[in-house]
């Protein structure tokens, strides 16, 4: 089954019943209120990543959300972004996107699968992406994503993919499930080794119980993309856990809300699933992930 086929049955048609609202937070009892709350300090805190990772004057760059759902992030992307273009598979899903975020002069919405975005080269300043990645079944389309976010940047500018990192499988969408392609620093070296781009940071919250790493990338201009490709031809880029900076990305920001009881209950038992961002032929990096988050 091809992913956008896969995508589209799996996180919207096969949850037509619920809201809008439910289909992302896979919780009927999430308050509209709560919701927006949840959204809004989810968002500050992918703003923040951009800017530790060299992003100023915000309020004149575009970002590019792909796969913007029903616009969470989209419209607090847009009270501090100058402007912001969010697509989706899903049309009705963008449907819903334009009442949610009161469809402000700075939004754009397009629907799209991601795969091949209808953006010229070095459209944007920033890219996004979160929840996406996590429910692509095919590890090659999954770099593609990376590839086409990369292509639509600005030299300078900076991706925030943002993906979880417990998958054992590289083939997702076993029985049927929503879990997408297990991917590997492997993965993300080979990217880089290829494209010449820089790897700023990785941002990771130690108490999410279901871990993601958001993976900050630079792209670099053609000139110091070439000389970085031919620099590691013969030296290749190895990712190891050192670059890890912990991040409260979703701790925090819905302890206070009322509505976001099953959210609550997966954080209480704390962290349970197996990172295996760090893949088995990379011994050391395990090891040393392992230790870090021991004493944590």
């Amino acid at each position: 089954m091809q992913h956008d086929t896969f995508l589209d049955n799996k996180y919207w048609n096969d949850l037509k019943s619920q809201s809008s609202m439910a289909g992302i937070t896979l919780d009927e009892n999430v308050t509209p209120k709560d919701f927006e709350l949840y959204g809004d300090r989810l968002a500050q805190r992918q703003i923040d990543m951009y800017v530790q990772s060299g992003a100023k004057n915000l309020e004149s760059l575009s970002i590019l959300d792909v796969g913007c759902g029903m616009g969470r992030i989209l419209k607090p992307f847009s009270r501090q972004f100058g402007n912001v273009t969010g697509v989706d598979i899903n049309q009705k899903i963008l449907d819903a996107a334009k009442i949610y975020t009161e469809n402000p002069a700075n939004i754009k919405t397009v629907q799209n699968d991601g795969r091949t975005l209808p953006f010229p080269e070095s459209s944007f300043d920033l890219v996004y992406s979160g929840g996406v990645l996590q429910h692509i079944p095919d590890i090659e389309v999954i770099m593609g994503y990376f590839n086409e976010g990369l292509r639509v940047l600005k030299p300078g500018g900076l991706l925030n993919f943002s993906f979880q990192v417990w998958m054992t499988s590289r083939q997702g969408g076993v029985n049927g499930d929503r879990m997408g392609a297990q991917v590997r620093s492997s993965d993300i070296e080979l990217l880089l080794n290829k494209t010449g781009h820089e790897l700023i940071n990785i941002f990771h919250d130690p108490q999410d119980p279901f871990p993601h790493y958001n993976v900050i990338i630079k792209k670099c201009s053609q000139t110091q993309s070439k000389s970085n490709i031919k620099n590691r031809t013969s030296n290749p880029k190895v990712i190891s856990s050192k670059i890890l900076t912990n991040m409260a990305v979703r701790t925090g920001i819905f302890e206070d809300l009322d509505s976001y009881d099953n959210l609550k209950m997966h954080w209480a038992k704390g962290p349970n699933k197996q990172i295996t961002f760090f893949n088995q032929g990379s011994f050391i990096s395990n090891y040393f992930h392992k230790i870090k988050k021991k004493f944590l």
